[in-house]
């Protein structure tokens, strides 16, 4: 997303010279600094301050940015949450907190790590503008996410939005789902957002079908030659190990965001 070369990401993919980290990342570090685009982080829920602190650079330098920082509802049972929507509040700083609730953390359903299931109530003991959207709709996202967005550019703070929604996967390739039913995923598959979206194009005569397969076409194109890419591209130097850990020059910090 944000404009990042596809070819980088499916490269950083498979750890490959060519990725946006220079194959050191994998799946969970997609970075990009020239599009704003901070990745993920290996400890959980560590993203949260660390947003929050992206966002009090913006205000410092008044660059005008935003910053979303993005976390499961396992993540929201982080002690630092706390800290970080403490401050935020304080300090009215341009940060949108978007806590992406699908129902399960990792195995472990929301129902067993709290005694309530609305996450977004943790906003009112900061009187925080919080709140439920569901994400299995995309203009639902779309008007929360721009309410929110222009919210911190006014000047007048953080948002803390959970996203409802679901994922049909596991949480990984080892996870083999012992937690739900079949019947449960198939639920939630006749209101996919993909669905949605397009029964929306179609209905508003946005685009005509053949469009529609012309744009599907060019996406598994893409994919194709993302994988050729990445496929093709080689490994890192051994070297590269001992580069990427310091800074050859120190660069002054402007941040660089939405």
């Amino acid at each position: 997303g944000m404009g990042v070369d596809p070819r980088a990401v499916m490269a950083e993919l498979l750890g490959k010279v060519t990725g946006t980290s220079k194959g050191m990342g994998g799946s969970m570090h997609i970075f990009s600094k020239e599009h704003g685009f901070y990745g993920g982080h290996g400890i959980v829920g560590a993203q949260i301050p660390v947003g929050a602190g992206m966002a009090f650079a913006d205000k410092y330098f008044e660059t005008g940015g935003v910053t979303l920082t993005y976390f499961g509802d396992g993540a929201a049972r982080q002690g630092s949450l706390h800290e970080a929507f403490n401050m935020a509040m304080l300090w009215k700083l341009p940060v949108v907190f978007i806590c992406e609730n699908n129902g399960y953390a990792m195995g472990t359903s929301v129902e067993r790590t709290a005694n309530h299931t609305d996450i977004w109530k943790l906003g009112l003991g900061y009187e925080m503008p919080c709140g439920p959207v569901d994400a299995m709709n995309p203009v639902k996202v779309a008007e929360a996410m721009h309410e929110a967005m222009e919210r911190a550019r006014r000047g007048e703070g953080p948002t803390f939005l959970e996203m409802k929604t679901y994922r049909y996967r596991g949480h990984s390739m080892s996870d083999a789902q012992h937690y739900r039913t079949k019947e449960e995923v198939e639920e939630y598959k006749k209101i996919d957002p993909i669905t949605q979206v397009l029964d929306i194009i179609k209905e508003k005569k946005y685009a005509t079908e053949a469009e529609i397969e012309t744009i599907d076409q060019r996406v598994n194109d893409l994919v194709a030659e993302c994988e050729k890419f990445a496929e093709e591209s080689p490994f890192p130097e051994t070297q590269q190990l001992y580069d990427v850990v310091y800074e050859q020059e120190n660069y002054p910090f402007i941040p660089h965001r939405l």
